[in-house]
């Protein structure tokens, strides 16, 4: 069986993360070949000491980004060696939504105060011509370093410590994360919809211009409804986007 060592990193990664991540660079460096089978649940507890639950999410974090195929009794099967070039976002819970936005390389380009117009203001609960906290940059896929989409993120001034890091282009995706903790947001409102990209959004998303696109609006509230945490909207090329949701019946 193939050795496994856990890759060094800036900053803690959960543990069923960190084996996860491991196991996606070995499968692109080659160490798992094509048709091949990852380790087992088993083989994964009794190597790094840790529990099947643990484990299992390890694999089921591989799984999402369509490098294998796990099928129940069979293992876990490598099907490619490179990244997909669709990025499919299996989400079904605000956790879920969160983990991608943090395991996906956010680069900030801009950060500063606008004035918002109409429809900034709508996202925003506000006014037209108030002022209003802009962050934005491109998402970068972490292990091919594809582009995934460009964001925009929108924040009514709170006067807080958040403010000012989002104020600071070096700061900003922290503050991000520390404003989107998931203990802090009680709900998330999502719409999706069809649009076009335009020549300046299409050069930094590596595609044509004019081509399909999907605009993901998210709007995030805190623990009291009223409470907008902030309202972020990315654009996805179509080449590049894939949403997967499962449904099940009312009991």
């Amino acid at each position: 069986m193939t050795k496994i060592k856990l890759l060094s990193t800036k900053h803690p990664l959960p543990k069923y993360q960190d084996i996860g991540e491991t196991l996606i660079t070995q499968i692109l460096s080659g160490d798992f070949a094509v048709n091949t089978l990852l380790p087992t649940e088993k083989q994964l507890c009794e190597q790094f000491s840790i529990s099947r639950h643990t484990a299992r999410e390890a694999l089921r974090y591989v799984d999402k980004t369509g490098l294998v195929e796990r099928k129940q009794g069979s293992g876990t099967l490598v099907k490619r060696n490179t990244m997909p070039e669709q990025i499919n976002q299996f989400i079904n819970s605000v956790k879920d939504l969160l983990a991608f936005g943090q395991n996906t390389r956010f680069e900030v380009q801009v950060s500063d105060m606008i004035i918002s117009d109409e429809s900034i203001a709508a996202l925003l609960n506000a006014t037209k011509g108030q002022e209003c906290i802009h962050v934005g940059g491109v998402r970068f896929e972490p292990h091919d370093k594809k582009t995934i989409c460009y964001s925009n993120i929108y924040r009514r001034p709170h006067q807080d410590e958040v403010d000012e890091k989002l104020k600071d282009t070096k700061t900003a995706i922290y503050a991000v994360i520390e404003a989107l903790d998931d203990r802090k947001i009680g709900k998330i409102e999502q719409q999706m919809s069809a649009c076009l990209l335009t020549e300046s959004l299409a050069t930094q998303l590596d595609a044509p211009v004019n081509s399909a696109a999907m605009k993901i609006t998210r709007r995030y509230f805190g623990l009291k409804d009223d409470d907008l945490i902030l309202a972020a909207e990315s654009i996805y090329p179509a080449k590049r986007f894939s949403f997967s949701s499962v449904l099940y019946p009312s009991k």
